[in-house]
């Protein structure tokens, strides 16, 4: 067996976590492996976006498991002590410094092709000290951690901005390949300083699990949002809706489905303006993700629009898969915006603005028609665009490229 035949991927976030980047980091090791790539995953133990560690992994070694014949070496790291800034990152650090003990003692390999997951700029720094001599490191990032965390106010635009800056440009500037999810993103790292190859591989959706479902008839219009109650999602404008919905469309039922740091502060404004029209919900488990999307017969994806050029939503692209159309907030110009002209799959309002964002899903709960036919634009759109055979093939012929170059 070649050296690179071996993938180590450094993933903070890794199955049996359902939102996020697990799912994506999940389906690239699961890719690998199917492919001849013998892979290890180096992650934590599993959180996100709950406050606290799996109830399966909180008792006992949890130290290697194998999912879908990919070895999982699991550090000891649980969840951050609070949502600060400060938190989170001694909590990577905290990761950071396990992963390179494991190195030190063995534990762990350095291997020939290493990956490693962004958000968290300290996995990638893992990931480079995993590398081998002569081997290449390919950073994936799927958020901008220095960008997100400045413009959602977690930290100020002084000095820890600065430093998070540094950081994230010397790290990525010692790997050798830097993946992200839009033009967008490139844009932003290459005014941070960032100068080594960037390649745009977008997000892709598992098309042969997720079908579409046809809707059932029901006695009220279902408005869901599904995903994680954080910060860059902007679940304030959804609450809004629900307020003006209550006064003039009391027929409609809006459905929160997920977890996170926000999901206290949403229930309790929920009960402070007493809205009946609006619940919250647990996640379901992936494996019954298309059934859990169909519930819905429109679907939410607010925004905070200062994230908007740091992260890229996930969820739309399930969401199309499942032949359902959706209401976003975002910017002109920004990604959604784009996506929306290119596949003609949905509705965009400007963010923060509570008439146009009801008016949006008042005019998809009264047109039937519309809604099946944005709907079918938008399964048409992702079984041509982000099918995941086709991307994950073409990045894995890449990542061989690249090793065998190297």
């Amino acid at each position: 067996m070649t050296s690179a035949s071996q993938a180590l991927f450094v993933s903070r976030y890794f199955w049996p976590e359902l939102i996020g980047s697990a799912p994506f980091s999940t389906d690239i090791a699961e890719w690998l492996t199917r492919h001849g790539r013998t892979t290890t995953v180096v992650s934590g133990l599993p959180h996100y976006p709950e406050p606290d560690v799996f109830p399966a992994y909180r008792d006992g070694p949890c130290r290697r498991e194998m999912v879908d014949g990919t070895a999982v070496e699991r550090l000891r790291v649980g969840a951050p002590r609070s949502s600060s800034a400060v938190s989170r990152i001694l909590n990577e650090i905290e990761f950071m410094v396990r992963g390179m003990a494991a190195l030190a003692v063995g534990r762990i390999d350095r291997h020939h092709v290493v990956l490693a997951l962004c958000p968290s700029i300290l996995s990638v720094a893992l990931g480079v000290a995993a590398r081998r001599r002569g081997g290449v490191c390919v950073a994936i990032v799927h958020d901008i951690q220095s960008g997100l965390a400045e413009k959602l106010g977690m930290v100020g635009g002084g000095g820890m901005a600065r430093l998070m800056r540094t950081c994230e440009r010397t790290i990525l500037n010692w790997t050798d390949l830097v993946v992200v999810l839009s033009p967008e993103m490139k844009d932003q790292l290459r005014r941070i300083g960032v100068s080594v190859p960037i390649e745009v591989v977008p997000l892709w959706v598992d098309t042969d699990l997720i079908k579409p479902i046809e809707p059932v008839p029901q006695p009220a219009i279902k408005v869901l949002y599904s995903g994680n109650l954080g910060r860059k999602q902007g679940l304030g404008q959804i609450v809004e809706l629900a307020e003006r919905l209550a006064r003039d469309r009391p027929d409609i039922e809006i459905i929160l489905r997920g977890n996170g740091s926000q999901g206290t502060e949403i229930s309790a404004e929920i009960a402070r303006r007493r809205l009946e029209n609006i619940r919250l919900t647990q996640l379901q488990p992936h494996e019954a993700l298309a059934t859990a999307l169909a519930i819905g017969d429109i679907h939410l994806v607010p925004q905070n629009p200062e994230a908007a050029a740091f992260a890229v939503p996930s969820k739309v692209f399930n969401i199309m898969a499942v032949g359902r159309p959706f209401v976003a907030t975002a910017l002109p110009g920004s990604v959604l915006w784009q996506l929306q002209r290119d596949s003609g799959a949905f509705l965009c309002v400007p963010p923060d603005e509570p008439l146009g964002f009801a008016e949006a899903v008042l005019r998809l709960a009264d047109d039937a028609h519309l809604r099946h036919e944005l709907g079918r634009r938008g399964r048409e759109f992702v079984e041509l665009n982000y099918a995941k055979p086709r991307i994950l093939g073409d990045f894995l012929s890449r990542l061989d490229a690249l090793a065998a170059y190297t």
